[in-house]
């Protein structure tokens, strides 16, 4: 029983691993078709195989992560906290278990403040106001100190992966988060859009290749139907 219990605690450790040493998605525009990887109208496994490329994260460990938050926002911004920060997404749910805010996180890990935005300059509007304001503060005088709340920090990770996956302009990432509710939705409803007929199992009346698809470097593919 222990030679199992130290071989499953080595699997883990290595599966864990795996998913940390790889380099976040860069570029814009990294959306493909997830061929059979999700469930037909399973919005919350699509939701989270999406996370897993953006975050270039192993599948089976953003969905082993995922039932720890309520909020799929909440999910989006723990992801977008490890990977910046190179840390353990394990560490960032400890520190939220000790209900510390998402802005303080950032800080405890040594995310910068210019990684949370988006360069935008026009006027942002609700529900960015106020978070580019502080931003642009800090812009002109490095020294201030920006504070956001969790609110925004949500708005702002939902909007950077937006832009990133989808390759969207910006103002068009901030209108979707303006009509949905939660970064899932922005998510799935523009995969959705951009692979219709197509729950990820394969085009209707047929039963898809399993595949996702890549570009002939091996990268991730460029979004589809912009």
């Amino acid at each position: 029983m222990r030679i199992r219990t130290f071989t499953l605690a080595i699997l883990t450790g290595t599966l864990c691993t795996l998913g940390m040493t790889s380099v976040a998605s860069a570029g814009l525009g990294v959306d493909v078709d997830l061929g059979l990887s999700v469930p037909v109208g399973d919005d919350g496994r699509l939701w989270l195989d999406i996370a897993s490329r953006h975050y270039d994260y192993d599948p089976v460990l953003v969905r082993g992560w995922a039932p720890r938050y309520a909020d799929p926002d909440d999910f989006a911004v723990a992801l977008f906290l490890a990977r910046t920060s190179g840390r353990n997404p394990d560490v960032i749910f400890a520190m939220r278990s000790q209900r510390l805010s998402w802005w303080d996180i950032g800080l405890r890990v040594g995310v910068p403040v210019d990684a949370w935005f988006v360069a935008y300059d026009g006027d942002p509007g609700p529900p960015y106001g106020r978070a580019y304001g502080y931003w642009r503060k800090h812009q002109r005088n490095p020294k201030y100190r920006v504070i956001l709340n969790d609110r925004d920090c949500r708005d702002l990770v939902a909007l950077r992966m937006a832009h990133s996956y989808y390759g969207v302009p910006p103002a068009q990432a901030m209108q979707w988060r303006r009509e949905n509710r939660n970064v899932q939705r922005m998510m799935v409803n523009e995969y959705q859009h951009r692979h219709p007929g197509r729950d990820a199992a394969g085009p209707k009346g047929g039963d898809g290749n399993g595949k996702k698809g890549k570009t002939k470097s091996g990268g991730h593919g460029k979004g589809h139907g912009r």
